[in-house]
């Protein structure tokens, strides 16, 4: 399954370069930096998410674990995209900025909600622990 979706990730983030290609060299990126940054860190992104998620079915994760785990995820995530920041940093408009963050840090806080609505439904609940 990691497989096939990975091939599936490749194809469209492949397709996806081709289509923006010009605009990020417009902007001092390097398209093939980005695009084999994105290609890398797919699979550790899954990886640790799957542990995250779960989570989320119940199962128990030592803090250790989660921590690690959302660092890979973290980390797997944003690096494509912290790239892309730091070569075009001098010529990106505002809203490039505003874009990038919330690209990467979206994903945590929709995570993070799941997490809470999912120990509500615990037996025992107490948000402040």
């Amino acid at each position: 399954m990691l497989f096939r979706a990975t091939l599936l990730f490749w194809a469209y983030d492949t397709l996806k370069i081709v289509m923006i290609y010009d605009t990020l060299l417009s902007y001092g990126v390097n398209p093939w930096i980005f695009l084999v940054l994105d290609l890398v860190t797919f699979p550790p992104y899954i990886l640790g998410f799957r542990h995250l998620f779960s989570v989320l079915l119940g199962k128990p994760q030592g803090f250790g674990t989660l921590f690690k785990c959302g660092v890979i995820a973290f980390v797997s995530s944003t690096a494509p995209y912290l790239y892309i920041a730091w070569a075009g940093h001098q010529s990106f408009p505002k809203f490039v900025w505003i874009i990038l963050f919330l690209i990467m840090i979206f994903p945590f806080i929709n995570l993070i909600k799941k997490i809470h609505i999912a120990k509500k439904d615990l037996a025992g609940y107490d948000p402040l622990n």
